[in-house]
């Protein structure tokens, strides 16, 4: 008799083990509850706008701004440039005289750059180790144009100007602190004095939009 009892209990102890093994082998999936469910989405929402933040404001993201602004905000300064120098129109010439109330060529050209807080040095002869060399097809607005002066020979630098509008020709409007009239605009080629006289050019602000 103990001895059935005995193995009847086994029999159920082994049935029930079975049970279990094939419940663990095939589990049913848990259904999370709705609203564990919808935190859950909201979370991912936040992170994923998290990380398109974190993408936008990066260092990375602002250089890459800031090297496509880069040439639209040169552009703009050079237009300022040119409306600033444009208001000493008429301004008369004095040899080593840096403004405002008179102005050499050289004198005048590092005025306006330095109301900019763009400093260049005193004389155009120093001016034109400057910046970068442009040719003359290349020409654009704020570019300075170098001369050879009247008694130094024609490979010395002399003079200095600023170029304020190219045309679709090539040719070109410079202002510039002339010696017998004062700040004035000229145009080039002129077909005489400057442009026997051209040594060469430099951009001083460098750009890829044009003003």
């Amino acid at each position: 008799m103990k001895k059935s009892i005995t193995l009847s209990i086994l029999s159920l102890l082994m049935g029930c083990g079975m049970a279990l093994t094939a419940k663990a082998d095939n589990p049913t999936p848990y259904k999370l509850p709705t609203a564990h469910t919808a935190a859950v989405e909201a979370s991912s929402t936040i992170m994923e706008n998290s990380f398109e933040t974190v993408r936008a404001f990066s260092p990375f993201a602002v250089e890459e701004s800031v090297e496509q602004s880069t040439g639209a905000d040169n552009g703009e300064l050079i237009n300022q440039l040119k409306d600033f120098a444009s208001k000493y129109l008429g301004t008369r010439y004095r040899r080593g005289s840096a403004g405002p109330k008179a102005f050499d060529c050289s004198g005048f050209i590092g005025f306006v750059f330095k109301n900019f807080g763009i400093n260049l040095s005193r004389s155009s002869s120093t001016q034109y180790h400057e910046g970068e060399k442009v040719e003359k097809g290349d020409l654009r607005p704020g570019d300075l144009m170098f001369f050879s002066g009247r008694g130094g020979g024609r490979s010395r630098v002399g003079h200095v100007a600023m170029v304020v509008d190219v045309n679709p020709d090539g040719s070109c409007v410079f202002i510039h602190a002339s010696t017998s009239q004062g700040v004035v605009y000229q145009k080039f080629p002129d077909g005489g004095y400057y442009s026997k006289r051209y040594i060469g050019a430099k951009r001083i602000i460098p750009t890829d939009a044009k003003a």
